[in-house]
């Protein structure tokens, strides 16, 4: 199993619980340095002083950032950089489960209620937050040379089954995971010539705090939640050495698989998609082929 080098620097956001403090100790066991950002700012540096303090040194710092605010994350990755000179890994990893976005539907009483803007916490959390942290991940670095595993950096998105599969009761989330994959795909393939790479990790359910604990009840009566260290092997793999890059890493309880991107009709699309690229980065002036 691929892992970080000794004193090589990660950037985790939503690392105060769930997958994000798991992952922050697995890589903090490895060697490596750790940036804890979150929005709950004091949980972040309480987790950051523990880890601290059973290690005897400084391995990890916070960061208070809400990952909606593109000056939180500015901020965040600037404390960072000043704190580690460079950053090695970002996951970016913040999120929040389905907030309704619209009222039950109900066409007995639709007609007494006004109109109402929709709630899209779910997708400014899950989609635009992880947007913000990968836009900073790529201009840090941009900036920064080549590491002795030979790559600038790698940027790990932390995704959803329900990036693949619909979700009548969560219409949101899976867009936003959709995106997410989407996205990886695409900066995959923008950055592969340019010593970074960009995967995602794809659980299913898995027992952290992102939601009321009796949402989980049911699933471990019927043993169908996903094992946490299965999901903390999948980010391993795309560390150190590594050459992974634009791949979908995807748990479901103890299946683990490489989703396969979507094919179907692409021989027929080829062409004017591969065009479409060619001439917008003419138009964006990027030297890129």
């Amino acid at each position: 199993m691929p892992a970080i080098s000794r004193g090589e620097v990660s950037y985790i956001t939503g690392a105060a619980s769930g997958i994000g403090r798991a992952l922050a100790s697995m890589l903090v066991g490895q060697g490596g340095l750790v940036v804890i950002a979150d929005l709950n700012g004091e949980a972040a540096a309480g987790y950051a002083a523990e880890l601290n303090e059973k290690a005897g040194t400084v391995v990890a710092i916070s960061v208070k950032a809400d990952t909606t605010v593109w000056e939180d994350q500015l901020a965040g990755f600037q404390q960072a950089t000043t704190a580690f000179k460079r950053i090695d890994y970002v996951f970016a990893n913040a999120g929040i489960a389905e907030h309704p976005w619209l009222p039950p539907f109900n066409p007995e009483t639709a007609a007494e209620r006004p109109l109402v803007k929709p709630d899209l916490a779910t997708a400014s959390i899950n989609l635009t937050g992880q947007l913000y942290t990968a836009s900073l991940a790529f201009q840090t670095f941009e900036r920064q040379d080549i590491g002795p595993e030979g790559f600038r950096g790698k940027l790990i998105l932390t995704a959803s089954v329900f990036g693949y599969f619909p979700s009548r009761a969560m219409p949101l989330y899976a867009a936003s995971k959709a995106g997410i994959i989407n996205f990886m795909r695409s900066a995959a393939q923008y950055y592969a010539d340019k010593h970074i790479t960009v995967n995602a990790i794809s659980p299913n359910l898995v027992d952290t705090p992102i939601a009321p604990d009796v949402l989980f009840v049911p699933f471990r009566e019927r043993k169908l939640l996903s094992d946490l260290q299965l999901v903390l092997d999948q980010f391993g793999k795309v560390l150190g050495e590594s050459t992974l890059n634009g791949q979908a890493l995807s748990i479901s309880q103890e299946n683990v698989w490489v989703h396969p991107a979507d094919t179907y009709m692409l021989e027929k699309n080829g062409p004017a998609c591969d065009l479409i690229s060619v001439e917008i980065f003419k138009l964006f002036g990027d030297r890129t082929n």
